[in-house]
């Protein structure tokens, strides 16, 4: 049942707002990281894979490793990394380990970006957290992970 309560809908006496909150911070962040890349070579999601490949350069990354940090389905992943190939940022090699999987390399050329991809990062993430003390960050962290966690379910 739905009644008004503070200008606010209540389905079933609890506040059902989350989902705009999540939707209009996603939309939000989406569009300034494509703001701050607008002048530079690669897309705002672009820019989020190269940062998640410098930071894990040590570690083998695979497409599924990608979707599942980024929550993104294989076609978008494929599209995403199939655009940073084609623009010679990144090079998918065959596994050392596992010859059925594509390992994703950054190449020299995406090196040139990294000052501009962590400055860009660094920037967005100081806008989110400014005005939040440690504690409220620690917090949203543990309930944004338990979010994750509950519509993961099937």
């Amino acid at each position: 049942m739905k009644k008004e309560r503070g200008g606010k809908r209540e389905f079933c006496g609890k506040m059902s707002m989350i989902y705009k909150y999540i939707s209009q911070l996603a939309n939000m962040q989406r569009r300034l990281i494509d703001k701050q890349a607008k002048d530079r070579k690669y897309s705002g999601t672009e820019g989020k894979v190269i940062h998640y490949l410098f930071e894990h350069r040590r570690q083998t990354t695979f497409q599924k490793t990608i979707e599942s940090v980024f929550g993104l389905r294989a076609a978008t992943a494929t599209q995403v990394l199939d655009s940073l190939e084609k623009n010679g940022f990144i090079k998918r090699v065959v596994s050392k380990t596992d010859a059925r999987f594509k390992e994703i390399v950054l190449t020299e050329k995406a090196n040139s970006l990294k000052k501009d991809v962590y400055r860009d990062i660094d920037s967005l993430e100081k806008q989110i957290e400014r005005g939040i003390d440690p504690e409220q960050l620690r917090v949203w962290r543990e309930i944004s992970e338990k979010i994750i966690e509950n519509l993961k379910e099937k």
